[in-house]
């Protein structure tokens, strides 16, 4: 099983999954089809290579080249929660296992709704390796905003996929990471190691290039505040800083606010 980022737009992820069996792969939201097609055909992935597309939610910025595709690849399947879905042509629901498009990868779909209410996250598993594709559900150290859901959604969506196991690369859908750090870095005490990591990794590569697929859920539970929201620690920092942590959900709604506020930020 390999796993390539294709950085699109301005800060979007596109992925390619590709099996090492047969060399097929899988486009992964894939915006601007004539770029992660270009990318395809540098890593020796044919056009007849491409089997399908997963598609993590219905907003533009992942969803948007769905019907290229379906021009470019007509007859490959388009997975995805809803019918908001450009071109789908199979729907998937949690828990639903799509073990048979790939060779030797198995791909399970959770549903997090929250961010939009047809967000699919997919678990791939494959040669002893482990990664979820995260849309804009969990980023790097961060958590999508509540467009269409509730903090209760996105807590039951954090617990979710901090069931994975702790090996679990995180692929995301943007490239979120510095600022998600510094938020971080303004609720998680500074000597913890999970966040020192992070802002270390940051500092060493200037605060710029690839950040996906470089941290696992195991990673998450440490330096990602949001998959943090029963943690004392985290609980203390929201009221400091004027927010109200009576239950779980609480936590997880102040969080958010804080963030979306943009004053909560620490320098790294």
């Amino acid at each position: 099983m390999k796993i390539h980022p294709v950085p699109v737009r301005d800060d979007n992820y596109a992925y390619i999954l590709q099996s090492s069996v047969d060399n097929k792969a899988l486009f992964v939201d894939p915006y601007d089809v004539p770029t992660v097609k270009a990318a395809a055909s540098k890593l020796g992935i044919s056009d007849d290579d491409v089997v399908g597309l997963l598609t993590t939610h219905h907003h533009h910025d992942h969803s948007g080249g769905n019907e290229a595709f379906t021009s470019q690849y007509p007859g490959r399947p388009v997975f995805g929660g809803s019918e908001q879905i450009p071109a789908l042509s199979q729907k998937v629901a949690d828990g639903d296992s799509l073990n048979d498009v790939l060779k030797g990868i198995s791909i399970k779909c959770l549903a997090t709704p929250c961010h939009t209410q047809d967000h699919i996250c997919y678990h791939v598993t494959g040669e002893g390796k482990s990664g979820v594709f995260t849309g804009d559900t969990l980023f790097v150290s961060g958590c999508g905003r509540f467009f269409e859901g509730t903090p209760e959604e996105m807590l039951r969506a954090m617990d979710k996929l901090s069931t994975l196991p702790e090996e679990t690369k995180v692929w995301c859908g943007h490239e979120y990471t510095k600022a998600n750090a510094e938020f971080s870095a303004a609720i998680l005490p500074s000597n913890e190691d999970g966040i020192k990591r992070l802002v270390q990794d940051l500092k060493a590569r200037k605060n710029g290039g690839v950040t996906t697929g470089q941290y696992t859920i195991a990673d998450e539970k440490k330096h990602n505040p949001f998959m943090r929201c029963r943690d004392e620690v985290v609980k203390k920092a929201v009221q400091e800083k004027g927010g109200k942590t009576d239950d779980d959900v609480e936590t997880m709604k102040w969080l958010r606010e804080l963030k979306n506020g943009g004053q909560v930020k620490a320098s790294i």
